[in-house]
């Protein structure tokens, strides 16, 4: 996938916005753009995360493309979910193969402040579990993340103190981050005297609903050749699917491994010609702590993870914040950052590879991205 680049990106701070979502988007297209050094007559392409019954506007992509008075040949919306944009990359790299066009811009935005928790839990779990039988139960992502950590406490794969700890790590990546929605520091002893909110997940290890909006743009080798020393490459995709549903049919199905990840991550890599020892920066979709330690183990990462690959730098979604729409842009804006060099005190030294994990809440598929600099080079 060489041949095409990522030549810009651009997000807002996560908080909480009165504006419409599809003006968070328009600002993050025209930072997007002006990132990617590329002008308005370049875009020719749109690809925009489906919109929730709160929206405002509806049919995103073509009231933005109206709007910032774009000249388009392509324009697709996509049903998102953790492997929302995963999707949308490998769609705007094809289209500009085949289409020959100098950029696609793919844009996402959320205002979860809008969204009720009773409609959340409604639409969300029907859409992602057994709607007949898990969803009028109550088994929303927490409590399926719940059992999983419990599990884990259970066979003494980790403690409570290891969860409290991620939380920690996270709030510290957080406080360097200018768009991260939680940034004041916190101690392992805060995060156990936070109130419990599905045992033995506490509040504190827990991601915010919040506000967001994203922008990536996708271009044509000539355009990303203008810039090679900003411009990154998505150098492979591994995809895996169970085949099996959250409340398992398999008789023994463990709730904390993730059998999935782990297929994704073998086929990333060797898509990518890498291993686990090249990769210098992950971004997974975490909204839970305990979650941080399955995933990562899922992906075949050691015990300490920690120690030698950094994970969330941005502070990830339970600090940096949950924009569910639109949390995939701020892993995949993260990437980019850390490998041009331009994360600033959060910065991974030499940062060659990174990786952004997606998946997709229910713990039965995975998305595995693997990204690196155009030029080749590490980060300075």
């Amino acid at each position: 996938m060489t041949d095409v680049a990522i030549a810009g990106s651009a997000v807002v701070p996560i908080g909480l916005y009165a504006q419409p979502e599809e003006d968070l988007i328009m600002r993050c297209v025209v930072a997007a753009a002006a990132d990617a050094g590329v002008s308005r007559s370049d875009i020719r392409g749109i690809i925009a995360m489906a919109t929730r019954p709160q929206s405002v506007q509806q049919y995103q992509a073509a009231h933005i493309a109206s709007r910032l008075r774009l000249d388009i040949e392509f324009l697709a919306e996509l049903e998102v979910s953790a492997l929302g944009l995963c999707s949308a990359l490998r769609l705007a790299e094809s289209v500009i193969r085949d289409r020959d066009i100098p950029a696609v811009v793919i844009v996402g935005a959320s205002r979860e402040s809008l969204v009720p928790t009773v409609d959340f839990l409604e639409h969300r779990t029907s859409r992602t579990t057994d709607a007949s039988f898990v969803g009028p139960f109550g088994m929303a992502p927490i409590a399926w993340c719940a059992l999983g950590a419990r599990q884990l406490l259970a066979s003494g794969e980790a403690t409570e103190e290891d969860f409290a700890a991620v939380s920690v790590r996270l709030r510290r990546n957080a406080s360097m981050n200018p768009v991260a929605y939680f940034r004041a520091p916190i101690t392992a002893e805060d995060v156990m005297a936070s109130r419990m909110v599905a045992a033995p997940l506490r509040l504190l290890m827990i991601c915010p609903r919040a506000d967001g909006a994203g922008a990536i743009m996708v271009v044509r080798p000539d355009v990303a050749a203008l810039r090679p020393t900003r411009a990154a490459v998505h150098l492979a995709q591994g995809l895996a699917h169970d085949g099996d549903n959250v409340i398992s049919e398999q008789a023994g199905r463990s709730f904390c491994e993730l059998p999935s990840t782990r297929v994704a991550a073998e086929d990333a890599f060797n898509r990518a010609g890498i291993d686990y020892s090249d990769v210098d920066v992950v971004e997974p979709w975490v909204p839970f702590t305990p979650m941080e330690i399955m995933v990562m183990r899922g992906l075949g990462f050691p015990r300490d993870y920690w120690t030698t690959t950094e994970v969330s730098p941005s502070g990830g979604l339970v600090s940096r914040g949950h924009p569910l729409l639109a949390t995939g842009f701020y892993n995949v804006h993260e990437v980019i950052q850390q490998l041009r060099g331009e994360a600033g005190p959060r910065q991974v030294d030499a940062a060659r590879v990174g990786l952004t994990v997606s998946e997709s809440g229910n713990f039965n598929g995975c998305a595995v991205d693997v990204f690196g600099r155009l030029d080749g080079r590490t980060a300075n």
